[in-house]
């Protein structure tokens, strides 16, 4: 399976930015935030998310490419 953006991800689990963000238990400005690589999440909010839209954690990208 290729690996996929947070956007792309929520997308395909047919799930909008708040409907995620308030499964997940968090403002959906911070959810946001996280999907256009602003901040990034923790460890275990990224096990829930990749829980959420059922797509293995390893084929998800939480990290935007220039991050150092």
């Amino acid at each position: 399976m290729q690996k996929m953006t947070l956007k792309a991800a929520r997308a395909q689990a047919d799930l909008t930015q708040e409907q995620i963000a308030q499964k997940m238990g968090i403002a959906r400005n911070t959810y946001n935030d996280y999907e256009n690589y602003k901040i990034f999440m923790r460890i275990d909010k990224a096990v829930k998310f990749s829980e959420i839209v059922s797509i293995p954690f390893d084929n998800i990208i939480f990290l935007n490419k220039n991050y150092t």
